[in-house]
């Protein structure tokens, strides 16, 4: 990924949230809804991973809004699921679409399997 290897810096609001993410094979997987960052003494923050979770969105959006957000996907969301987590070493290039170099990571589009399982699942003829 040319951005960290030479050290460019860019603005992470504008180069990589809320932007479409895309597999090795160009299969949309959704967008950016926050990063991760890893603080190391002596060090400047380092961004480590893309989360693709709309409730994580929350936390961007100000006031009781954002909190009523966050609350409502959290407790929408089943237990055994987390937020899609992205490491960056994943990451092909970023702009204007962000590329990653390997498959999508398992647990990507939970409400996709949930339909596929519970609804088409059990139309006579449906895949599972």
């Amino acid at each position: 990924m040319s951005d960290e290897a030479d050290g460019t810096i860019f603005r992470i609001g504008f180069t990589v949230l809320d932007r479409q993410v895309v597999d090795r094979r160009g299969e949309n997987l959704g967008k950016v809804d926050d990063v991760e960052f890893t603080w190391r003494e002596g060090e400047a923050p380092a961004m480590t991973a893309l989360i693709i979770d709309a409730a994580s969105l929350g936390g961007r959006i100000a006031g009781r809004f954002g909190r009523f957000w966050e609350t409502v996907l959290e407790r929408m969301r089943p237990p055994e699921e987390a937020p899609t987590r992205i490491p960056l070493t994943d990451v092909e290039e970023f702009a204007p679409t962000t590329v990653l170099s390997t498959d999508p990571p398992p647990g990507m589009r939970p409400l996709e399997a949930w339909v596929a399982r519970h609804l088409i699942g059990r139309i006579p003829g449906g895949r599972r």
